[in-house]
């Protein structure tokens, strides 16, 4: 391993700061990148050059020990100088390699420059399956990818799975899996946030003289208690019966019911005579003739 001053390859010096460095490569990556150069190799390993340097002077610790050991290196040459010790080119280089090799054994990733492209998907779930969660598997053009729809995620959510992308042409990472969310509507159930809104008829008997009703909600059947002349206009609330927070186990929203009366169908006439029957003694209460 050859040793490059980095700065050098960059084109900017020493105390240059993040956003030049930044800068730089990305002007001298544009020129020199493979796609734009098919079938140039110069071009390709320029392009590794510039990158390689990027990826040391970008980061922080790698770029602090590269300044670091640069200087211990030039303060050996200098007293090799004066002490007259013989300290060849080679053996700078080799030392140089061996720093690195320690450094970032395990540690140095495949550059970013050479990711593969990303894919980008869509799935669509109903509610309930928002609300449960599942496991989908999905065909790409890389195989079948396992997808976790965890529960309580909404609509335009973007799952990523790293490293399911497209393979890289240049022998870097793979690129990723990005996983588009749709919840479809419910006819049933309305989703305000962690919230839901469900749409229950109930008959006038029960509005008015209240009572206990079945209910099958989005968590799972529960019986409830109507109040006595319940008001239609405020909806009932159910706490912990709505929607899982996302990433949030054993947390829920509520459910708010929005009542409707039901109006009776096919009155007997002796359901009639009785219908007609409180009509009247709610108009005498009330002071009014029919």
């Amino acid at each position: 391993m050859n040793f490059k001053n980095y700065y050098k390859v960059l084109g900017v010096s020493a105390s240059s700061g993040e956003d030049e460095i930044k800068k730089a490569y990305r002007e001298l990556a544009k020129k020199w990148h493979p796609d734009k150069n098919q079938g140039n190799n110069t071009a390709e390993e320029n392009f590794k050059e510039i990158s390689e340097a990027y990826d040391v002077l970008s980061d922080v610790l790698k770029r602090k020990k590269f300044d670091d050991f640069v200087k211990a290196s030039q303060q050996h040459r200098a007293y090799s100088y004066t002490s007259k010790t013989t300290y060849s080119q080679t053996e700078y280089e080799t030392e140089f390699s061996d720093f690195f090799k320690q450094f970032f054994k395990n540690k140095r990733k495949k550059r970013s420059y050479f990711k593969g492209e990303d894919i980008r998907g869509k799935i669509t779930i109903d509610l309930k399956e928002a609300y449960l969660g599942s496991v989908r598997i999905i065909n790409t053009s890389e195989g079948k990818i396992r997808i976790k729809i965890k529960p309580g995620i909404s609509s335009e959510k973007i799952i990523k799975v790293s490293g399911k992308g497209k393979k890289s042409k240049y022998g870097g990472d793979n690129g990723d899996l990005f996983i588009r969310i749709v919840v479809k509507n419910s006819h049933e159930f309305a989703r305000k946030g962690n919230d839901v809104i469900q749409k229950t008829e109930i008959d006038i008997y029960t509005a008015i003289l209240g009572g206990k009703i079945s209910l099958k909600t989005i968590k799972g059947d529960v019986k409830i208690t109507i109040p006595e002349n319940y008001n239609y206009k405020k909806k009932l609330r159910l706490k912990g019966y709505g929607m899982p927070v996302y990433d949030k186990p054993k947390k829920f929203g509520d459910l708010y019911l929005d009542l409707k009366y039901k109006i009776p169908k096919d009155i007997s006439e002796e359901e009639k005579q009785l219908l007609k029957k409180l009509r009247d003694l709610q108009l005498k209460k009330s002071g009014k003739n029919t």
